[in-house]
């Protein structure tokens, strides 16, 4: 259950990530994805960076990727 709601995160992260890349994200969710990557780094790798950085480019870079690709074939 509990790596269920990392999963979450991964998702919203992604794309937090992804609209900041676009130009789109406004202060307030910029700050509430701010809070969302403090806390899964805090509470899921006991806010050990390097970790959290090994985690972040396996599991939410090949989807934030995933994501701008479909964004761009969109677009075409």
């Amino acid at each position: 259950m509990e790596w269920e709601l990392v999963n979450i995160f991964t998702y919203n992260l992604a794309m937090c990530e992804l609209l900041s890349i676009h130009g789109h994200i406004t202060p307030s969710l910029a700050f509430q994805c701010n809070e969302w990557n403090t806390f899964v780094q805090e509470s899921y790798f006991d806010n050990n960076y390097n970790n959290y950085i090994k985690w972040w480019d396996a599991e939410v870079v090949p989807l934030i990727e995933e994501l701008n690709d479909k964004i761009y074939d969109t677009q075409r």
